[in-house]
C-alpha cells in the first residue's frame, strides 16, 4: 500500500475503533505490530541532499518557478520586484504560476504544558516541483511523537507511515492552515533589502533527501486554507493607450500586506489571478497606485465596476505566485 494511503488508513481506522462501544473482542492471533523499519534513520544519519541526485538537481532547476534569465543575473539570488498596493510602493517575490491546491507539510511536533512545540527535526514534504500535485503553498498537518520516539529521522513518507505503525509518532492532524513554502535548489538565496540583505532557504526532508525551501510570510504568512482550494486575491497589469503589451513589471495588487496574524478568516494570499487592464486615454500608468484607482468593488472584493481610468478590462485564467515582503530585511 503507498504510504500515504497507508497514514489516510490509520486514521480512518482510529475514528472507526473510537465509534465502536458494543460487541465482543477477539485478540488477535498474531500481532500485527511491526518492531522495526527499513526506512526510519538512526538519530544523527548523514541524509544526502537533493543536489547529490542529477536527476532530481535537473527537476528542481526545471520547475522551481523561478526566471531563469533573472535568476542568473542576479547571481543566483531570487530577486524582489515592485510593484503597488493600497496607495504605497511594496516588494515582492515572484515564483511563478501556481494552482489552488495545496500540498502537504508534515511538521513533527511535541505535546508540552505550553502547548505543541516543533521539534528539532526537519519538516516532511511528499511532493517535490515537477510531481503531480506539488505546490509551493502547502497544508501544515502536525505528526505529534511519542514517548518512544527516540530522535529517528524521518525522511520520506514510508518513514511516516512505519513512524505511525511503530508509535513513535500519531497520526498526522491538519491545521487547515497553508504556508508559501516554494522548493529550491540549496544554493539559492532571496533578496530581502535591510541590514540581512539575503536569506538562505530552510532545509526539509522530501524522498529520502534534504530539500531546501523559503518560509515566507512568517507569522503571518501562516494563513486558513478555506473550505476546499485556497483562496485567492487579483493582481492588474496595465496598458496606456497604443502601448502593444501590459506592464507586468509594476503590478497593481488588490492583496494588502496583513497588520495581524489570522485566526479563522484569510487576511492574505499570495495567489494572484491576472486582470489586464485598458487605460482610458490619457491615463498614465505611473497614475495607477492602488486597486481601487481601476476598480469598485463589493464587501467581498468581487469586481462591480471600474473608475474612469479603466476602457476595458479582462479577468484571465492566469495565476501567479507573487508573495509580498511584509517586513524589509526578512523572508
Amino acid at each position: 500500500m503507498e504510504p500515504v494511503m497507508r497514514i489516510a488508513a490509520a486514521v480512518i481506522a482510529t475514528m472507526v475503533t473510537a465509534g465502536i462501544t458494543t460487541g465482543c473482542r477477539l485478540d488477535p492471533l498474531v500481532k500485527d505490530k511491526p518492531g522495526a523499519s527499513s526506512h526510519l534513520l538512526p538519530p544523527g544519519t548523514a541524509v544526502p541532499s537533493a543536489i547529490d541526485s542529477p536527476e532530481l538537481t535537473v527537476q528542481l532547476t526545471l520547475n522551481d518557478g523561478l526566471d531563469d534569465a533573472a535568476f542568473m543575473m542576479s547571481g543566483g539570488v531570487v530577486p524582489r520586484r515592485t510593484g503597488v498596493s493600497a496607495g504605497m510602493d511594496v516588494r515582492f517575490w515572484s515564483f511563478g504560476p501556481a494552482t489552488r491546491a495545496p500540498s502537504p507539510i508534515y511538521e513533527l511536533v511535541r505535546k508540552t504544558d505550553a502547548g505543541m512545540q516543533r521539534i528539532d527535526h526537519p519538516a516532511l514534504l511528499d511532493a517535490l516541483p515537477g510531481d503531480h500535485g506539488y505546490s509551493p503553498l502547502h497544508g501544515i498537518n502536525q505528526v505529534v511523537v511519542t514517548d518512544a520516539y527516540a530522535g529517528e529521522l524521518i525522511t520520506t513518507m514510508d518513514a511516516l507511515a512505519d513512524a505511525i505503525d511503530l508509535g513513535l509518532v500519531e497520526e498526522p492532524v491538519p491545521l487547515k492552515m497553508f504556508v508559501d513554502s516554494p522548493v529550491v535548489l540549496p544554493s539559492t538565496k532571496l533578496d530581502v533589502g535591510g541590514a540581512t540583505l539575503q536569506a538562505l532557504p530552510e532545509t526539509m526532508f522530501a524522498r529520502g533527501y534534504t530539500v531546501t525551501a523559503f518560509q515566507l510570510g512568517g507569522a503571518f504568512g501562516v494563513q486558513p486554507t478555506g473550505p476546499l482550494v485556497l483562496p485567492t486575491s487579483q493582481v492588474s497589469f496595465v496598458r496606456e493607450q497604443l502601448k502593444g503589451s501590459y506592464d507586468a513589471s509594476r503590478p497593481i495588487f488588490q492583496a494588502t500586506i496583513p497588520t495581524m496574524a489570522p485566526q479563522m478568516v484569510t487576511t492574505y494570499t499570495p495567489l494572484s489571478v491576472v486582470v489586464n487592464v485598458d487605460l482610458a486615454p490619457g491615463v498614465l500608468a505611473a497614475d495607477i497606485n492602488e486597486d481601487k484607482d481601476l476598480f469598485i468593488r463589493a464587501p467581498t472584493g468581487e469586481i462591480m465596476g471600474t473608475t474612469n481610468a479603466v476602457t476595458a478590462l479582462q479577468i484571465t485564467t492566469s495565476i501567479l505566485l507573487l508573495q509580498l515582503q511584509f517586513t524589509d530585511g526578512m523572508p
